[in-house]
C-alpha cells in the first residue's frame, strides 16, 4: 500500500498571503495538504500560546482553496490541528513568509519559525520558509512563483521521501528576493544577530517621554545563511534542533562552577 504524505500548511501572515496559497499548492503536488492559518497577521510574535481566552476555529473557501483559520497564534495553529481536527501530520510546512527569517535573532522572533519549532516540539518534522520580500504584490510575482515551484518543491519532495537527518528537527529556508536570486542553494548555519538595536528618545505633546526602536543591519559572516542570501544571492537552507540543552561536557563545568 502506497503512503501518501500529509502535510500542514501554515504561517503567521494570515490566510489573505498569496504565499500561503503557493505553499498549499506545491505541497498538493507532493502529498495530501491541509492549510490551517490565523485569521489576521501575526508576524514577530515569537513562540506564543494562547492561555488567557478560548480560541475560535473556522472553516472557509480561500481562492478555492478549503482552509482552517483561527483567532489565535501560529504556534496555537499546530495543537488545534492535531487535537480539534484530529489531523496529524507527516510533516509541518509554515510560510513562505513575507520577509526573510535569517540569524537566531529572527529564528526566535518569527511566528513562522515558531509554528515549525512546536511541531517539531510535539514529534513532526517541519520546515520553516520565508522569502526577503516585502509585500503580497512580490510574494505573488511570476519570478517568485517560479523560484518556489523549482526549488521549495525539490526539497519538499527530497523531506517527503527521506525524511530529515537524525539530530535535525526543523529546517529553515530563506529565499532571496527574486531580482538578486543567482539559481543557487547553500546549506549554511544561522548566523547569530541581525540586527543591532538601540532606542531613540522622544517626547509626545503632554511632553512625557517615550523611546522608538531603531535597528541597523550587521555585516554577514561568510558561511552563514545571512551571508548566503544577502552577499551569495542563494537559498539557504539551515538545519535545526529544538534540543537547548549545553551537553554533558558543559554540565559538568557548570557543576564545578556552582555546586563543588
Amino acid at each position: 500500500m502506497i503512503h501518501i504524505v500529509r502535510f500542514l500548511v501554515t504561517n503567521d501572515d494570515s490566510y489573505a498571503s498569496p504565499g500561503l496559497l503557493l505553499l498549499y499548492r506545491i505541497a498538493s503536488e507532493v502529498g495530501e495538504a491541509l492549510t490551517f492559518s490565523t485569521e489576521s497577521p501575526r508576524s514577530v510574535i515569537g513562540h506564543t500560546i494562547t492561555l488567557s481566552r478560548p480560541l475560535r476555529v473556522y472553516r472557509m473557501k480561500v481562492s478555492n482553496v478549503d482552509m482552517y483559520l483561527t483567532d489565535g497564534t501560529p504556534v496555537d495553529v499546530i495543537h488545534l490541528a492535531i487535537n480539534v481536527l484530529g489531523y496529524r501530520p507527516d510533516f509541518v510546512l509554515s510560510g513562505i513568509n513575507i520577509g526573510e527569517n535569517l540569524t537566531l535573532q529572527h529564528i526566535f522572533y518569527s511566528g513562522t519559525v515558531a509554528a515549525a519549532i512546536e511541531s517539531a516540539v510535539v514529534g513532526i518534522p517541519a520546515i520553516a520558509f520565508s522569502a526577503d520580500v516585502e509585500s503580497f504584490e512580490e510574494i505573488s510575482s511570476p519570478e517568485m512563483e517560479s523560484i518556489a515551484v523549482k526549488y521549495l518543491k525539490e526539497i519538499i519532495k527530497k523531506i517527503a521521501s527521506r525524511g530529515l537527518p537524525g539530530g535535525v528537527d526543523l529546517l529553515s529556508v530563506n529565499i532571496p528576493n527574486p531580482r538578486r536570486f543567482r539559481n543557487c542553494v547553500r546549506v549554511a548555519r544561522a548566523a547569530r544577530v541581525r540586527w543591532f538595536s538601540s532606542y531613540e528618545g522622544r517626547r509626545d505633546p503632554a511632553g512625557r517621554p517615550y523611546y522608538w526602536l531603531s535597528m541597523r543591519k550587521l555585516d554577514a559572516e561568510p558561511g552563514t545563511d545571512a551571508y548566503t542570501v544577502d552577499v551569495e544571492g542563494c537559498i539557504s537552507i539551515t538545519p535545526l534542533t529544538i534540543d537547548l540543552n549545553a551537553g554533558l561536557p558543559k554540565l559538568e563545568e557548570v557543576r564545578n562552577l556552582l555546586l563543588d
